[in-house]
């Protein structure tokens, strides 16, 4: 299986904390990207990295070995950044079959990603206090996506999207255009699947994720790999 790993970006938000690509954030002495790496099951065999933005040479300088831990990696560009299921697309020429797909600056539990991968089309998935934040989803009692929004203004569900999800070559097909914020939201394509193509999602719930993007949420995930033996 291929995975398609997002590392373009500006990463702006951890700036006043770090200078660099925030995929080669150190959490608890390690690149926070190499937690993500170490984390992807065995099914997954070839890397393709989108990069893009200001970062870029210093991610194709870290991973100028071309390889992985015996995973070949592919880069490929993001012109512009207009959201990621945008980043997503840039790969399409690229992949064959189902596929991985994941940002790189976020911490996940390996078992949640073990059980990711058998799915057909799967997302991970986390119960959080301020859902608003991000990627909601409705589920029905299977576990299967019946609505999914990104940041709702209005309580949706408390389940959300942790960043990660397998899919398959239906994933390019559909057409989506730019959300208010002016980007490709994942949820858009992800309702155009299931409402025009009749696909079916299933959620994997997560018993961890850590999102890097502030010092408050560094500092937990530091904490969280200390405790786990994984720093």
């Amino acid at each position: 299986m291929q995975a398609i790993i997002l590392m373009a970006g500006k990463g702006t938000r951890m700036a006043k904390y770090y200078e660099g690509p925030k995929q080669l954030l150190p959490v608890a002495g390690k690149p926070v990207v190499e937690y993500l790496l170490q984390a992807l099951p065995e099914e997954i065999t070839e890397l393709i990295f989108v990069v893009g933005g200001p970062h870029e040479a210093t991610i194709r300088e870290y991973f100028k070995s071309g390889e992985h831990n015996g995973r070949p990696i592919t880069f490929v560009k993001q012109e512009e950044q207009l959201g990621l299921a945008h980043a997503f697309f840039t790969a399409k020429d690229l992949i064959h079959g189902k596929w991985f797909g994941s940002v790189a600056d976020d911490i996940y539990d390996p078992a949640a990603l073990k059980e990711l991968v058998q799915q057909d089309l799967g997302l991970y998935s986390y119960r959080v206090p301020n859902p608003e934040q991000f990627g909601v989803l409705v589920v029905d009692e299977d576990g299967y996506v019946v609505k999914a929004v990104e940041k709702p203004q209005e309580f949706v569900s408390d389940l959300i999207w942790g960043g990660a999800m397998v899919m398959d070559e239906s994933f390019f097909e559909v057409e989506i255009t730019p959300s208010a914020r002016g980007e490709y939201e994942t949820p858009d394509v992800w309702m155009k699947l299931i409402n025009e193509k009749g696909k079916k999602i299933k959620t994997v719930e997560c018993s961890y994720w850590f999102p890097v993007n502030d010092k408050p949420q560094l500092d937990a995930a530091e904490a969280k790999m200390k405790e786990l033996g994984l720093a």
